[in-house]
């Protein structure tokens, strides 16, 4: 089974039943709890599995080991303490946000937002237990797809709802249950119960709670003249509040925000009056009026206001009538929204959503490293492309080159071929400058006809030389270019074959080789042209002379 750790920097308090609650009532998942310090029985909320993490030596193991998929913290100095452990180890981490640790008030907010900037950065999960407290994370900067509200839930059967009454004679009880802080408004509270005491002398105040403030409370108590009036009972166990609910009649806490900033989410102090029956009065702060309806589930004066406050005592003193109305609403509201084995099911669903996200987070880094993987296979592939059209440009370099030296190689032989037939042509032309003298000289002592003949003669051998030096050209001209057809051949094989492998690049090396072939075809061409004109011209020249 997947396990939830849950992180504590103390042992459980009284007042924190809550706390204890969220851990153990977990079904869908196991519960383990980690902390600096050592177990101890001496407990009122002992834990089963409970480790000591200063004493675990291989931290990462033990993880794997507990099938851990989240911790969580309850408090965000809480969450802030665990974080280092959560980012070495890559484990998701939720923070309950209860009250001073979700404030946005001036006098907090920069501690909080300095405090949440590095959760933020880790991916933290925030579950605070109000809309009101939702809100103040967001103006801290967390983002809104990382908040979700959990209520917290209180045992329905522990507090069981009975219907009240008010007495006729007797004692006058006004319970309040709370911290002895600054936030719980009890100096206010005292004052406004002041008023009703000097209308009600049988009227009694008791508290129930230990603190840091109790000495001021004292002194407001002796200020007031209410020492007779006022009872402070000190802390008590849920069991205990649940006792003294039963012997109330009105259920009143003057909440507010202290001078630090704190503030409250909402009180379970609330919650288990209205879950058993109790008339309720408090003020119009934080994530209060998620909770109490004014006039309608309770009455709800303005915070730090204890003339309003008295009002609202005085309201249901002055109209008893109307007590089961609202108490029955009251009832219903915490039944359906505040119900511990409805929030724990919420609390459930809130952890598959963190770990849904983890598994998500895990498949986008396996699919970034895919991609990673892949882009490096693609850019290999690209080098080697790049390599292979490299070594195809200096292959088809290469060729050129060759086929240009052949070019410049052909193009030198016609010019000494061109040159060796113009030698010909003045041996040809002295030959026949010398043959011409010798001629006339033997026609002045030989006959006509004589003379005709060696000129037949003459003429005859003249042809048969210029056919045999035709001749000679020709077939050193066709042996060239059979040469030359043949290279180009074994370029072109080179260069289908390597473009048996790239597509691209037999496209780009065919129509070079069609283009160089069709060049040498049109050179050729226009050489044998030249040739041509050239013996015509020497035709014609021969002719004139014959001529003259």
């Amino acid at each position: 089974m997947k396990t939830i750790a849950y992180f504590v920097s103390e042992n459980i308090k009284t007042h924190q039943r809550f706390i204890y609650n969220q851990i153990v009532k977990i079904s869908s998942y196991r519960s383990i709890v980690i902390g600096p310090f050592d177990n101890t029985n001496h407990t009122e909320f002992p834990f089963e599995n409970y480790y000591n993490l200063n004493k675990i030596k291989d931290l990462e193991n033990f993880f794997k080991e507990q099938e851990i998929i989240a911790i969580h913290a309850h408090h965000g100095k809480h969450g802030q303490d665990i974080l280092p452990v959560c980012e070495k180890y890559n484990i998701p981490l939720i923070v309950s946000i209860r009250g001073r640790d979700g404030s946005d008030r001036p006098e907090i907010f920069e501690k909080n937002a300095q405090r949440y900037s590095s959760l933020i950065k880790h991916g933290a999960h925030f579950f605070p237990v109000c809309q009101y407290l939702a809100q103040g994370l967001r103006s801290l900067g967390i983002p809104d797809d990382k908040i979700h509200v959990l209520y917290g839930g209180i045992e329905l059967d522990l507090f069981a709802y009975s219907n009240p009454t008010l007495p006729k004679e007797g004692e006058l009880r006004v319970l309040s249950v709370g911290r002895l802080v600054d936030k719980k408004g009890f100096i206010t509270l005292i004052k406004a119960f002041k008023r009703i005491y000097t209308q009600y002398p049988n009227a009694r105040l008791h508290i129930i709670g230990a603190g840091e403030d109790e000495n001021k409370i004292k002194s407001a108590i002796t200020e007031f003249n209410l020492k007779d009036a006022v009872i402070l009972k000190g802390a008590m166990d849920s069991k205990q509040v649940s006792n003294e609910l039963k012997k109330a009649h009105i259920f009143c806490l003057a909440s507010q925000t202290a001078k630090s900033g704190d503030i409250e989410g909402i009180p379970n102090a609330l919650k288990e009056a209205m879950a058993s029956g109790l008339p309720v009065v408090s003020t119009q702060h934080a994530g209060i009026p998620e909770l109490i309806e004014h006039h309608k589930t309770g009455y709800l004066a303005p915070e730090k206001n204890d003339i309003e406050l008295a009002k609202g005592i005085q309201f249901f003193l002055e109209h008893p009538e109307i007590w089961n109305a609202y108490t029955e609403r009251a009832r219903k509201v915490i039944e359906e929204k505040f119900d511990i084995n409805k929030q724990i099911m919420e609390q459930q669903r809130l952890y598959s959503l963190v770990n849904i996200t983890k598994m998500e987070a895990e498949t986008e880094t396996e699919k970034e490293a895919e991609t990673e993987t892949e882009t490096e296979t693609e850019k290999e592939a690209e080098t080697e492309t790049e390599t292979e059209t490299e070594t195809e440009t200096e292959a088809e370099t290469k060729s050129k080159s060759k086929a240009e030296t052949k070019s410049k190689s052909k193009s030198k032989s016609e010019t000494k071929s061109k040159t060796d037939k113009e030698t010909e042509k003045e041996a040809e032309t002295k030959s026949k400058s010398k043959t011409d003298k010798e001629t006339e000289k033997e026609a002045e002592t030989k006959s006509k006809s004589k003379s005709k003949s060696e000129t037949k003669s003459k003429s005859k051998s003249e042809k048969e030389a210029e056919t045999k030096s035709e001749t000679k050209s020709k077939s050193k001209s066709e042996k060239e270019a059979e040469t030359e057809r043949e290279t180009e051949k074994e370029a072109e094989t080179k260069s289908k074959s390597k473009a048996e492998t790239k597509s691209k690049s037999k496209s780009k090396a065919k129509s070079k080789a069609e283009t160089k072939s069709k060049s040498k075809s049109k050179a050729e061409t226009k050489s044998k042209s030249k040739s041509k004109t050239e013996k015509e011209k020497e035709k014609e020249k021969e002719k004139k002379k014959k001529k003259k």
